[in-house]
């Protein structure tokens, strides 16, 4: 006669644990993402005050050319814009980051190495002796940061 084996419960999923370093890149970004969003909206509400008499006349005083004070709304615009995308994209890392989302980590690198362009670039456009001194700074965090997710134990958080 044979055995009779009744079915056995399924064994439970093992826990993952996020590591805490992604707590705090997430809790960083999060950070990061606000800030970038309320400089985005004071850039809008400076757009707003260019026709301002008294913000054109501190213009003029400040010895602006008058090439540069017509492309002053262009200039918030596009600053605004960046910074309300950027503070996007920080804000949806993050949560990607406390679920352990696949697309966030992609979405990390990504910014990580957008990040380091745009500081470069940046750096170079403006030209100032204090950049160059400071691009190494701006530059080396988001490396680490890329090379800390590259980690194995991270990848693992991420199902990848």
């Amino acid at each position: 006669m044979t055995e009779y084996y009744p079915p056995q419960p399924y064994p439970a999923p093992p826990y993952r644990q996020r590591p805490t370093g992604i707590t705090l890149l997430a809790i960083l970004n999060i950070l990061i993402g606000i800030a970038l969003i309320l400089v985005a909206l004071a850039t809008f509400m400076a757009i707003s005050m260019v026709d301002d008499p008294v913000f054109h006349e501190a213009l003029v005083d400040a010895n602006t050319p008058e090439w540069f004070m017509e492309q002053v709304p262009i200039l918030l615009g596009t600053i605004g814009i960046f910074s309300m995308v950027f503070g996007t994209l920080a804000l949806i890392v993050s949560f990607g980051f406390f679920k352990g989302k696949g697309w966030s980590w992609y979405l990390a690198i990504a910014y990580g190495f957008l990040t380091v362009t745009v500081t470069i670039i940046s750096t170079l456009i403006s030209g100032g002796i204090m950049e160059f001194l400071t691009l190494g700074i701006s530059i080396v965090i988001p490396i680490l940061i890329i090379v800390y997710l590259f980690q194995p134990h991270v990848k693992a958080w991420f199902s990848l």
